[in-house]
């Protein structure tokens, strides 16, 4: 077997005017987002307690002067924020308007805490932070997106790592506790705003998560970070486009679609989701599929033919309907294998819509060999190395334009295997490695996963709480 090794090159992203940029912050600083409109806003709806709404804002109001870099050694790692004065790189203001801010009294919140089942707590809580968000948008000033900022009692009641008083007791404990983000943004689907959670140590440089959490792998973001990220992220939802992927002028047109599954709260129903890439803009659909099927082992789902093959025709009519015509080429993702009968379904719905070019690739998490470079610090970002049809995609891994490598464990690759293909496996593994950036959570550059198995990963999150039949939000900002 021939063993080829590659180092595919950083890809670059497009910004405001055509400026292109490998970095996300350093390109909206030099360029300006992609979609900038003259006297544009965004406006910020806050729910909260007095104490967490008035810190929000104040941090927002902070915002507007610059914000120094945490490192030296890295500054493109941990660069500078440069506010949102003259420099600012989304180009408009985030404001929070009086009539868009909602204040929880604090009796509330404390009947919640004194809740004894965490289930009962995360349900009162979801519910009383939609029920406000209803309210807000009944009023005419609606935001472009809404902002639940939790006092840290509530964090520690409804949050999944905690350890609640009371809940040692095995007899006690929910084997599948419901998580308080998922089930607010299934809750919140149908008031058609995007929603993001914001904790105290967002804004306040000196808070600290309590030991109470169990989960000791959530570090607080250095101030500019913090300030790249969540502002981004509001861009996003708000319906901007920070960025995207350039597109040369022979690219054939291309529909992305990641398949992923998830389990119902039953735990019995494995259902479909899908996260559909319109364009390299990012703009996504979301779609329902139907129940799953797994293998002897239950490790590796996959739908039936007519499944397949309804999810695909309906992927492709959205798709028709947003372009006004079919794409060229279609690549659909799965991180499970596919079965000759669910790719037979594919392939008739793809031949129905005369799809010219298709691509079924299956990416594996869970590679079973890997590589190592000699030194200190692990294989490059971008190291593929491919053997027959198969390949192994280094997306996470030492970046040298960061001076380091930015992970916490030792990366792992992804092991790309293409079920059938049009393209060779180089350049498939090249729009993986471009659609890790495409995750507007985050402004750091080294995403693991490409956008179409996360969001649908994501998506599978908030749909496990939605019920069988109810219409589901079909934009991906919801669910983010």
């Amino acid at each position: 077997m021939i063993i080829n090794h590659i180092l595919l090159d950083e890809p670059e992203l497009e910004f405001g005017d055509g400026g292109k940029h490998i970095d996300p912050r350093l390109g909206l600083v030099r360029h300006g987002p992609l979609q900038p409109f003259p006297g544009d806003r965004i406006s910020i709806g806050v729910i909260g307690t007095a104490e967490t709404v008035e810190g929000f804002e104040r941090w927002i109001d902070r915002l507007k002067s610059a914000i120094p870099g945490s490192s030296e050694k890295q500054p493109n790692l941990f660069p500078p924020f440069p506010g949102l004065g003259n420099n600012n790189p989304f180009r408009c203001p985030f404001d929070v308007a009086p009539t868009t801010r909602r204040v929880l009294p604090v009796r509330d919140i404390g009947q919640i805490v004194g809740l004894g089942k965490h289930a009962d707590a995360v349900n009162a809580a979801a519910t009383l932070f939609s029920d406000e968000a209803t309210a807000m948008l009944e009023a005419s000033d609606k935001p472009d997106v809404i902002v639940t900022a939790l006092p840290f009692d509530l964090i520690m009641r409804v949050v999944n790592d905690v350890v609640a008083d009371g809940e040692d007791d095995a007899a006690e404990r929910d084997d599948n506790p419901i998580d308080f983000r998922d089930l607010l943004k299934a809750r919140a689907l149908h008031l058609q705003k995007p929603t993001q959670l914001a904790w105290p140590t967002l804004w306040d440089d000196h808070a600290r998560i309590p030991r109470k959490l169990r989960n000791t792998q959530r570090r607080v973001q250095d101030p500019a970070s913090r300030a790249w990220n969540f502002l981004n992220a509001l861009f996003y939802k708000a319906g901007r486009a920070p960025w995207r992927l350039p597109r040369p002028e022979d690219q054939l047109k291309t529909s992305f679609i990641g398949i992923g599954f998830y389990r119902d709260r039953s735990g019995q129903r494995l259902l479909t989701s899908t996260a559909q890439m319109f364009d390299e803009r990012g703009r996504g659909l979301i779609l329902r599929g139907g129940r799953a099927c797994t293998d002897k082992g239950d490790l590796h789902p996959y739908l039936d033919r007519a499944d397949a093959y309804d999810l695909v025709r309906r992927s492709l009519k959205a798709y028709q309907a947003q372009h006004h015509h079919a794409p060229a080429r279609v690549i659909i993702m799965k991180t499970s294998r596919f079965q000759p009968k669910e790719a037979d379904g594919i392939e008739q719905a793809l031949s129905e819509a005369n799809i010219s070019y298709r691509d079924l690739v299956w990416i594996s998490e869970s590679a079973p060999v890997t590589m190592f470079r000699e030194g200190d610090y692990p294989p490059l970002r971008g190291q593929l190395i491919s053997f027959g049809r198969d390949a192994l995609l280094f997306t996470r891994g030492s970046v040298p334009y960061y001076r380091t490598y930015p992970g916490l464990r030792v990366p792992r690759p992804l092991f790309i295997r293409p079920y059938s293909k049009d393209t060779p496996v180089a350049d498939v593994a090249k729009e993986i490695l471009a659609l890790t950036k495409m995750s507007w959570n985050s402004t750091q550059f080294d995403g693991a996963l490409p956008i179409t198995i996360r969001a649908a990963r994501q998506v599978g999150k908030v749909l496990k709480h939605v019920p069988v039949g109810q219409k589901e939000a079909t934009e991906y900002p919801y669910y983010m």
